[in-house]
């Protein structure tokens, strides 16, 4: 039950260490915005399934089940990872981030918003289904990339969403690489 390697970074993460599902239970450990918890699941259940349903984690959405949109994008090891695309035995042994730890793991106290999530606002982004997935790509994108091109933010985000949001999205995150730049 190995990954196929020929995979996308955004499909799975790298599984060069990552152990064998358990033949005989379904109880798993993950680390999960930073704390370790403990799971029931199937081992080819889908990671956004497990956030969603096992931990109560709804902040990646659920919307087009085949990775096409970038609803469900969390952080696996810092790097974009479509959750809908990802069985929970592959995450084991890696660090998992959704939107609900994002600013958490910049060290920003409850209730602060990171960056990313505040340029959101600022630009007035339109909510839509695809927004925190979006937020965590962009995120993902600005850590790697401190200066990303147009066709960069596009390629990263996957903005075929039919909200509204491309012009918004792509005003957002420019303006946030430029202020980074000055930082």
């Amino acid at each position: 039950m190995s990954a196929n390697p020929s995979r996308l970074p955004i499909d799975a993460p790298d599984t060069a260490a990552a152990p064998e599902p358990d033949p005989k239970g379904c109880a798993m450990r993950l680390s999960v915005n930073g704390q370790s918890r403990a799971i029931q699941a199937d081992p080819d259940t889908p990671l956004l399934r497990v956030l969603r349903q096992e931990l109560g984690l709804t902040g990646a959405g659920f919307a087009c089940t085949n990775g096409r949109c970038s609803a469900c994008t969390v952080h696996v090891n810092d790097r974009p990872t479509r959750a809908c695309r990802v069985p929970v035995y592959l995450v084991q042994g890696t660090e998992v981030v959704t939107i609900e730890g994002l600013a958490a793991r910049e060290g920003l106290p409850p209730g602060q918003l990171h960056a990313v999530q505040r340029a959101w606002i600022e630009y007035g982004v339109p909510p839509c289904p695809c927004q925190s997935g979006m937020i965590m790509a962009a995120t993902a994108l600005l850590m790697d990339k401190p200066d990303p091109s147009p066709a960069e933010i596009e390629a990263a985000l996957c903005l075929d969403c039919g909200c509204g949001a491309r012009p918004h999205v792509l005003r957002a995150i420019r303006s946030l690489a430029e202020r980074m730049r000055s930082w």
